[in-house]
């Protein structure tokens, strides 16, 4: 029981893979001047009072949705106050009447989250006179007592994004910092190749986080780390919750991140943009030291796309919808240094200018006349020459590879919002996601013999390889309104995440074509090239942790009836 004889009981439950989806309804029960936490709606409340400050009850109050035409009326109570519950994020205009009173009306805009508060002194007069107030931000939230920051519709259009990546507005907010950068949400691991979804709210850990999307939910299970993510030009504004989170949150001990998305309204708006980066007007990376790097490392950055909103039918049915390509093309600003064979050991495991597979075991431990292992000699014929001088008379680090990644990424969302009457309103919206990744060798692949095209490797932590990150949600929300003082939410949510990250030589059983045998390479996820080490040399064969495989389905359904 709270404070103004709140009783709430809420049920939720989303279940991760393929098992049958159980729909559990969630019943929240206000009396007067009650509070109800919400992830990404808002109410406007208020009082009626007469010019003497005494209330006013049974005066009409009229809610106006300044963008849709959506209306809803209700009538104060006995102690002149009113409330709409479950608002959708946006510009509203609201007003009041009373038989003997002028009629006063104001504007307000709402975030996700906000308990607004338009509170009406009227003048006594005929009603069809109206007075227009100017409404204020109070100094205080009193009507809520979540610890909040919001990045506003404005701020998120406005703010310069490098990669047009919003996670970077949330790692702005108080009490929160950039997850660390080799994080499992960085972006710099296998588990997940997509941009950084990595921060920290007060000291937790960047697995920590729960994201939602018009409230419903948006995480990915094996890892903890984000869903979808809707594009810049589709959402609304961005809610970021870091203490004394509202009821539907909960299940986390960082931050709540709440995305709010666009929605079509009765004008037409939209956007077409590309931005661009690249090696011809950026300046020298300040971390580019190497001295084997001349000038800048090459890339190019290519993010373009617009959106598009408006009526279908107005005053009743809306659209919304963008679409955002990106593709990077980009050098390592510090390339790859690796120990291979001398050019007279490379001789030695190939067997020209003279040179004998033994001469190398001679070489090695001074037992001569042994035989080489031919498995390991197939591994030795993966080294390149020595491309650079090296150190120690050429004997270490004397091979340099300038890698180039490779990211394309495409997104779009569509979202149509649809009023059946002033009682029942409906929408429904669809995220897609698709990144590839490749992460460069750090030894190139063999052009000749019979092991062509299979990749040398090298630094098996170094996770090279192709990924594709694959996302899509759809998300479904139906309101009814039974009266002024009986709303009915239902939500339906479905996410399907499938991370796929590879090594360099996936899809080829190398491990078999060496001589280890079929029980090495015995099914698609066990192809490639097993690593080893070798003294004083790089590492040979694909990277640790890969092939790595998630496949990720979350069901949702939720609801919520409010009674005030």
């Amino acid at each position: 029981m709270e404070k103004g004889n709140r009783v709430a009981k809420r049920g939720k439950e989303i279940l991760q893979g393929l098992g049958r989806p159980v729909l559990l309804m969630a019943l929240l029960v206000l009396f007067t001047s009650a509070a109800i936490g919400q992830l990404t709606t808002a109410d406007i409340l208020g009082t009626v009072t007469d010019q003497t400050g005494a209330t006013v009850p049974n005066a009409t109050v009229t809610l106006t949705n300044l963008g849709t035409n959506d209306k809803r009326t209700a009538t104060t109570d006995a102690s002149g106050s009113y409330i709409f519950p479950l608002l959708l994020v946006g510009h509203y205009s609201v007003s009041a009447m009373a038989t003997g009173f002028q009629t006063t009306a104001q504007e307000i805009s709402v975030e996700a989250g906000d308990r607004a508060r338009a509170d009406f002194h009227l003048q006594p007069g005929a009603t069809s006179t109206t007075v227009n107030v100017q409404s204020t931000t109070p100094l205080l939230q009193a009507d809520s007592s979540t610890v909040s920051s919001t990045v506003t519709s404005q701020a998120v259009a406005d703010l310069p994004l490098n990669g047009r990546n919003f996670v970077n507005l949330v790692q702005l907010v108080p009490g929160a910092n950039p997850g660390p950068g080799n994080g499992l949400t960085s972006g710099q691991r296998p588990d997940d190749r997509r941009p950084t979804a990595g921060f920290s709210v007060n000291g937790q850990d960047d697995t920590l986080n729960n994201y939602t999307i018009d409230g419903i939910d948006n995480n990915e299970r094996i890892i903890g780390t984000i869903g979808v993510r809707p594009n810049i030009e589709g959402i609304q504004e961005i809610s970021i919750e870091t203490n004394e989170y509202a009821p539907e949150a909960g299940r986390t001990a960082g931050g709540v991140v709440n995305i709010v998305t666009k929605s079509g309204t009765n004008q037409f708006h939209g956007s077409l943009y590309e931005y661009f980066r690249n090696d011809v007007f950026d300046a020298r990376n300040y971390y580019t030291t190497s001295s084997v790097v001349a000038g800048n490392p090459e890339l190019r950055q290519n993010q373009f796309g617009g959106s598009l909103g408006g009526p279908i039918w107005k005053n009743k049915t809306f659209f919304f919808g963008d679409y955002e390509g990106f593709r990077l093309v980009q050098a390592l600003n510090n390339p790859y240094i690796s120990t291979v064979p001398t050019v007279a050991q490379y001789d030695d495991i190939h067997g020209i200018n003279g040179g004998t597979p033994e001469a190398l075991v001679a070489a090695g431990n001074g037992t001569k006349g042994l035989p080489v292992n031919p498995i390991m000699l197939n591994y030795l014929s993966l080294f390149p020459l020595p491309n650079v001088a090296g150190t120690n008379g050429g004997v270490t680090n004397n091979y340099v590879s300038d890698g180039v990644k490779t990211q394309f990424s495409t997104t779009f969302d569509g979202r149509i919002d649809h009023r059946f009457n002033d009682n029942n309103l409906f929408y429904g919206r669809y995220t897609y996601n698709k990144v590839t990744t490749f992460t460069p060798a750090q030894l190139p692949a063999v052009t000749t013999g019979p092991f062509a095209g299979v990749y040398a490797g090298g630094g098996r932590y170094n996770f090279s390889g192709a990924a594709t990150d694959f996302a899509n949600q759809f998300g479904f929300n139906f309101t009814h309104i039974f009266s002024p003082n009986l709303v009915l939410d239902l939500k339906a949510g479905y996410t399907r995440i499938n991370n796929l990250s590879t090594p360099l030589n996936y899809g080829r059983n190398v491990d078999t074509e060496f001589g280890f045998g079929s029980n090495m390479n015995f099914n698609q996820q066990a192809s490639g090239l097993t690593p080893i080490g070798i003294n004083n040399f790089e590492d040979l064969g694909d990277g640790a942790y890969v092939p790595l495989n998630d496949i990720d389905n979350t069901f949702q359904y939720l609801g919520i009836l409010i009674w005030t």
